[in-house]
């Protein structure tokens, strides 16, 4: 039996992310800065051109840009390497600053082939997504397979605002299941062993502990399970799980899952799987440690 009667089901892998840039000057912009990013978290800084458009090309599937000075705009392209379609989600997080997300809608024939060039004319439109001030909720644009993602971030500083800027866009790609499509609760179901063994080998933290306090948040619509760890299998960064204090004899740590999966405070130990996603770990597969301990021989992979 799993942590609850209700948890994402797919054990999703990541992809490699592909993004080429578009670049259109437009008028209240002098520049356009070219960056590519060739690692999962990259960087910007509008130190030295204020009113940049800064194009960037990703090659994550999931990842984090950091805008220091938040000045003038970002365009990014998001082209994954995935069959069916796909859903981008993403949360913004910034300081002294607003930020508005608009999709970039090109009316030009064979869109899949798309890709616009500086000194092309094209007549772009710009639908609004959301407009942030210091954490947005976490919100998602649906894609055709094959058709391009074209996301344009700016800055806005009103008068009221002071102090140096800076923006920090999570971002995330998946594949839509046809299953959660059809059933959206799909992704509440416990996992079946297949999936435990495939988020044994292929998840961001891999963990053995208890759940200590769970909170239902309506505003995000995520449930945050505060979990304490007594053995780290696998996790990919040092700070994921972390001691409170010294005379813990415990690691704790933050994980979500959606609110609809409805889940509640369970006694028992479990082995807990998930992923990095969007600034958050997201909880994946989670049975018992008795049930584990029952499959466990027939895992394959590197930290087995």
């Amino acid at each position: 039996m799993d942590i609850m009667d209700t948890l994402p089901a797919a054990s999703l892998k990541r992809r490699l992310l592909s993004a080429t840039v578009v670049m259109l000057l437009l008028s209240t912009c002098r520049t356009v800065a070219q960056q590519l990013c060739e690692h999962c978290n990259c960087q910007i800084s509008s130190s030295e051109e204020t009113q940049a458009i800064y194009s960037m090309g990703l090659i994550c599937n999931t990842g984090t840009i950091t805008w220091f000075g938040g000045s003038g705009a970002v365009r990014l392209e998001l082209t994954p390497f995935v069959r069916g379609d796909f859903r981008t989600c993403f949360v913004i997080e910034s300081e002294n600053i607003h930020v508005k997300i608009s999709q970039e809608n090109p009316h030009v024939s064979k869109a899949k082939n798309y890709r616009l060039k500086a000194h092309e004319e094209r007549t772009l439109k710009l639908d609004h997504l959301v407009t942030s001030k210091l954490k947005s909720n976490e919100f998602c644009v649906s894609s055709k397979s094959g058709d391009p993602l074209l996301l344009y971030i700016e800055s806005v500083r009103t008068p009221d605002v002071i102090g140096v800027a800076k923006v920090v866009f999570h971002y995330d790609v998946e594949k839509l299941d046809s299953m959660v499509l059809v059933d959206p609760m799909e992704e509440c179901r416990p996992c079946t062993k297949e999936e435990i063994l495939d988020a044994y080998c292929s998840m961001d933290f891999v963990v053995i502990g208890s759940m200590a306090d769970v909170h239902h948040n309506e505003v995000s619509d995520k449930t945050d399970v505060t979990l304490n760890v007594r053995q780290i299998i696998l996790q990919r960064e040092q700070n994921f799980f972390r001691r409170v204090r010294r005379s813990d004899p415990h690691l704790t740590g933050h994980v979500t899952v959606p609110r609809k999966c409805g889940i509640r405070k369970g006694d028992g130990e479990f082995l807990m799987t998930g992923r990095a996603r969007l600034g958050q770990l997201a909880l994946k597969c989670a049975p018992y440690l008795q049930e584990w301990r029952q499959i466990q021989h027939e895992v394959e992979c590197s930290h087995g």
